[in-house]
């Protein structure tokens, strides 16, 4: 046989063989991807460093939920968070806030009050028996000693309704890249100096899962805030149902646009918001069974004036930071 064949009839062969294995290969990889996570509309398996966004030193647990194309990443689980032998999210359905309602007696029994230097400064939630979630505009420039949380409190004036419990905070911890400007990540954990014992009127509330976008449903947002703006302090707990806008619709509001980052969410409509002293504050979701917190009351322009919505942290996008800041503690489900 010609020699020149003979060369041409091995390259072929060596092609298909490389074809085949590249088949093969693919085969491999997508036979892999059946037990990954979808993220938006891409499948990943590498790994990637959140440190770049949340400037966080670890990653942690698995990352479920939708994601914009800018923040799609996966996270290794924290092996040293575990899940506890309780529930979170159960509310006692018995029976700041404009145009809101006061709510029932523990009604959200996560809600946690913090008192600086004896006088109520902001609202929390409760999430482990060491650990309250809250804004970091909320706990800035605070002296810990001075920072009191304060469980199973409905109204703030009478204690005959339930026997409320006081913690002292032995951490605050906000996060690095909290920009008391623009109130970007706006988002800090406080470590309770003695763990609290879960009851009927003090429980834990859920988390969100990665990334999930509450866009499109109605949140509750709970709190000691003003009912109107410029008017009182209420004694007593109050909660307002409000609209969850898309990233998109919020930028589309008075706002500048640019102020809302992927890291934001607005809710609420003219005459129903949050309002001065929900800061730090839960807003919240119902799957019908638990409640979940999915924003954090953060800023606004007034209160439940048109154009201008509440901002709130977007939980989600933070599910990472939180967990890999939650230390010798568990999470209930």
């Amino acid at each position: 046989m010609n020699l020149k064949y003979i060369l041409l009839l091995c390259t072929l062969t060596m092609n298909y063989s490389s074809l085949v294995c590249l088949e093969n290969s693919k085969a491999f990889n997508e036979s892999a991807l059946v037990n990954t996570i979808h993220t938006g509309h891409s499948k990943r398996t590498s790994k990637f460093l959140f440190d770049t966004i949340f400037r966080i030193s670890s990653g942690v647990s698995n990352a479920f939920g939708l994601s914009d194309t800018e923040d799609e990443v996966e996270y290794t689980e924290n092996s040293s968070l575990k899940n506890c032998d309780c529930d979170c999210g159960f509310s006692n359905e018995e029976n700041r806030i404009v145009g809101g309602k006061p709510t029932g007696v523990n009604q959200y029994p996560w809600m946690a009050r913090i008192v600086y230097d004896g006088k109520f400064h902001c609202g929390g939630s409760l999430l482990t028996k060491d650990y309250v979630l809250s804004a970091a505009h909320c706990v800035k420039k605070l002296r810990r000693s001075k920072i009191r949380i304060i469980f199973g409190d409905h109204d703030q004036e009478i204690t005959s309704e339930s026997q409320a419990i006081q913690r002292a905070v032995t951490a605050v911890i906000k996060h690095k890249s909290f920009d008391p400007d623009t109130y970007n990540n706006d988002i800090a954990l406080l470590r309770l100096r003695k763990p609290i014992s879960f009851s009927k009127i003090i429980k834990p509330v859920c988390l969100p899962r990665y990334n999930y976008d509450p866009a499109g449903r109605i949140g509750t947002v709970v709190g000691w805030g003003r009912t109107s703006e410029g008017g009182e302090l209420p004694s007593i707990v109050n909660q307002v149902k409000v609209p969850i806008m898309s990233i998109t619709e919020c930028r589309n509001q008075k706002y500048k646009s640019t102020r809302i980052t992927s890291s934001m969410l607005c809710a609420g409509r003219p005459s129903m918001d949050s309002c001065q002293g929900d800061s730090g504050g839960p807003l919240l979701l119902s799957n019908g069974v638990k409640y979940f917190i999915v924003g954090i009351v953060s800023w606004g322009v007034g209160c439940g004036r048109e154009g201008y919505p509440g901002v709130y942290s977007r939980v989600s996008k933070f599910i990472p930071w939180i967990k890999s800041n939650l230390e010798n503690t568990c999470l209930c489900s």
